[in-house]
């Protein structure tokens, strides 16, 4: 079965605050700040992806948001 890994998106200008909680110990397993930059979103899911977990992401409501829902 896979682990569910929830992860909180912060963005700003320069940068994205990416924060990650699993579904079995409401702990913080990772947190990371990545480059506001086109394809690093995608690249982190990615990663944590690929290590077997099913990711659920959130993030702030705002002009940005959009560009979430193609990952």
């Amino acid at each position: 079965m896979k682990r569910k890994v929830y992860v909180g998106m912060d963005a700003h200008k320069e940068t994205i605050q990416m924060a990650c909680l699993t579904s079995n110990t409401k702990e913080r397993m990772k947190e990371q700040q990545i480059k506001h930059e086109e394809g690093q979103i995608k690249k982190f899911i990615q990663k944590l992806k690929s290590e077997g977990n099913e990711i659920h992401c959130c993030c702030e409501a705002g002009g940005q948001a959009i560009h979430f829902t193609d990952i």
